[in-house]
């Protein structure tokens, strides 16, 4: 016969205490809580449910904060857009009265200042912020986009927001869309290192290169030295990577070719000079590939209009060119170069000048008489004059500029000419305008549906470790009350004990 010991009775009695007390532990731990779910140990099936479920809601929280911004960039843009259509509308309802016969030298000298006051607006509305940032100057948020003479000075990307799951969208518009024109080229081979940022150009210099593996190398910089001979100095400079023209024609794409075993940073420093820096180029980045900033070349009059627009090129078409009472209907028929099209406005005996403008991204035509102002407009649907620079539509500081002038100048040939640039730059900035609530509207469409994937997540993560609180203080209770019965039991079974010092 096995013989029971008071210590096996006393040990048992504190086991079946232990496990009741554990238990309303766990049941104290649900209700304070509100979780049937603490820690991984409570249901190792669940918890993998439960983290996926927090990644979701994790992932759906920054989804929407940067649709909330995207929103607040969209919306603030709209309004600034729809400001600069009020001043085109002006302008044309200005132009048409002063284009009168009532009008005389001195109405128009008075609406001149109401002009310049638009120009300062259009400038301002160009120039505008959201919080430090610049908002149409593209990813160059630390910049004024518009200098003070009224051309683009900003990138060529409107700043792109991830806003779902796979789903990404312009949050911006460019100044250089509504209010001053960029002709944008692309980088070529051919492409001078001096021509570079804007015209600003690349300081002669030397930068060295460490790829991952810690092999380095050393790149000169030369005055007249060409983007194929910078990458071919990078090429060869004995760090294991391949140098070339980026995919967007904006930059200089560095590719580390070593494996992925290879986990050392690629770094590129500035050595004499500050060419790497200029570029974009420097920096420790733990990555096998990355693009230089956008170099923004400068048009000159080799540029090829196939490297217009990033890289897509235009189609030119017929424009008309007027300066005083001479006009001509100019062709760039064989045109290949933005050299060719300055040609050919300059023989179109108009008496003009076309050239770069001073920033060396489009177009200007002046009148070689003081007397006159020369403008150009489109013929028919084309859009050559507004994408050189020279038009209306995304021109309007340039056409509010030119009927300043004609105003004061009294040239009424050119008053009645720039109606057609304002109201194709009304046209225009409408157009913008419908875009950026075609944007609007798909941000407000996927915060909806991240809304209510956050009530559908939230709910299947409350199935999942939420307590039944019913069920937690009913367990609570009656292992209370099992604990107190086996503590009372146990003391009336184990005659003397502990327990009967502990009552």
């Amino acid at each position: 016969m096995f013989r029971i010991t008071n210590q096996m009775m006393y040990n048992n009695s504190l086991i079946n205490m232990y496990r009741q007390n554990e238990g309303m532990f766990n049941a104290s731990e649900q209700i304070s809580s509100g979780k049937r779910v603490n820690k991984p140990s409570d249901d190792p099936l669940a918890i993998g449910e439960i983290m996926q479920y927090q990644t979701r809601l994790d992932r759906n929280d920054r989804y929407t904060i940067i649709a909330q911004k995207a929103r607040g960039y969209l919306g603030t843009s709209e309004s600034l857009v729809a400001s600069a259509t009020d001043a085109a509308s002006r302008a044309l309802e200005l132009s048409m009265s002063q284009a009168s016969a009532n009008a005389t030298p001195q109405t128009r000298l008075t609406t001149a200042a109401e002009i310049d006051n638009l120009i300062a607006q259009a400038i301002q509305i160009g120039n505008s912020k959201i919080g430090s940032d610049f908002i149409f100057g593209g990813r160059r948020t630390n910049d004024a986009p518009v200098t003070a003479a009224g051309y683009y000075t900003g990138d060529h990307t409107s700043l792109q927001s991830d806003i779902s799951e796979g789903a990404t969208i312009g949050s911006s518009v460019l100044a250089s869309e509504f209010l001053t024109a960029d002709l944008n080229p692309r980088l070529n081979g051919a492409t001078l290192l001096s021509s570079l940022r804007g015209g600003a150009g690349v300081t002669a210099g030397t930068f060295t290169i460490t790829d991952r593996a810690g092999a380095a190398g050393t790149v000169n910089v030369t005055a007249g030295m060409t983007v194929a001979g910078l990458i071919a100095g990078i090429n060869a400079s004995g760090a294991n990577v391949t140098a070339s023209i980026a995919a967007d024609g904006m930059g200089i794409q560095i590719k580390d070719n070593n494996t992925s075993t290879v986990t050392g940073p690629l770094v590129i420093a500035n050595g004499s000079g500050a060419a790497a820096s200029e570029m974009g180029l420097a920096g420790s980045r733990s990555v096998t590939s990355f693009k230089s900033d956008d170099l923004n070349p400068a048009l000159t009059a080799s540029t090829l209009i196939s490297d217009l627009s990033g890289g897509t090129g235009m189609t030119l078409s017929n424009i008309s060119v007027v300066n005083g009472s001479a006009s001509a209907t100019v062709s760039f028929a064989g045109a290949s170069t933005i050299g060719d099209v300055i040609n050919a406005i300059n023989a179109s005996g108009t008496n003009v000048t076309a050239a770069l403008n001073p920033t060396s991204n489009a177009l200007t035509v002046t009148s070689n008489n003081a007397a006159t102002v020369a403008f150009a407009n489109d013929i028919g649907s084309g859009k050559t004059a507004e994408r050189l620079g020279v038009g209306g539509g995304r021109n309007l500081i340039a056409s509010l500029q030119k009927l300043s002038a004609a105003l004061k100048g009294n040239d009424v040939k050119a008053i009645a000419g720039l109606m057609e640039n304002f109201s194709s730059a009304v046209n225009t900035s409408t157009a913008l305008r419908g875009e950026i609530g075609a944007r609007m509207n798909r941000v407000d469409t996927t915060s909806t549906q991240l809304e209510q994937s956050k009530a559908d997540t939230t709910t299947l993560l409350s199935n999942a470790q939420d307590a039944d609180m019913a069920k937690a203080i009913s367990d609570f209770a009656l292992l209370q009350t099992a604990y107190q019965a086996t503590a009372k039991a146990t003391a009336s079974i184990i005659q003397p004990s502990l327990i009967d010092f502990l009552r």
